[in-house]
């Protein structure tokens, strides 16, 4: 065996054992996000005229186990496979000037709008019983939504699991 026959292929072991640690690095640190939800009971006086039978609201939690941050866009409400609805998680006022006119309005950029999530964050979203703009779709006829999901700013759509009986104890309250 030859140095000259050995070297070139000690080169291609090593160049291709480099590029699939730097590989698996780059999938051990990706973002991967957790979607989930509860119901909780308001008993603070201030919401509930009776605390024998407080008002429930849902609380969707989104949390980053990945390495790397990620920009969460908008909370959808599924209709049907071909329909949702979807609105802006963080809800910016509008202010209107002493005329009535809209002076500031939202910019649609997503640190804006948007939430960015690091390594080990959490984001909280709180839909109320009443809330009726987060639970039905009003197009063409109210439509109740099925579950939710969120999407990020490339697209990717995480559901929010047990939105589909949130929903349900949602509906069920009667004060």
């Amino acid at each position: 065996m030859n140095v000259e026959n050995v070297v070139p292929w000690l080169a291609l072991v090593i160049s291709v054992v480099s590029f699939l640690v730097s590989a698996y690095a780059i999938y051990r640190n990706r973002s991967r996000v957790k979607v989930f939800c509860k119901v909780v009971y308001n008993c603070s006086k201030d919401q509930s005229d009776n605390l024998d039978n407080p008002p429930p609201f849902l609380r969707i939690y989104a949390v980053n186990t990945g390495k790397r941050a990620i920009f969460l866009s908008n909370i959808c409400g599924y209709i049907s496979r071909k329909s949702s609805i979807s609105w802006t998680l963080k809800d910016e006022p509008i202010v209107f000037d002493e005329n009535g006119i809209t002076s500031i309005s939202s910019s649609g950029f997503v640190h804006n709008v948007g939430v960015r999530l690091d390594d080990g964050e959490i984001y909280e979203y709180r839909i109320k019983h009443d809330d009726y703009t987060k639970l039905y779709a009003v197009h063409d006829e109210v439509t109740l939504f099925k579950k939710y999901f969120l999407t990020d700013v490339l697209g990717n759509k995480y559901q929010v699991k047990g939105s589909k009986k949130g929903i349900e104890i949602l509906m069920k309250y009667k004060a």
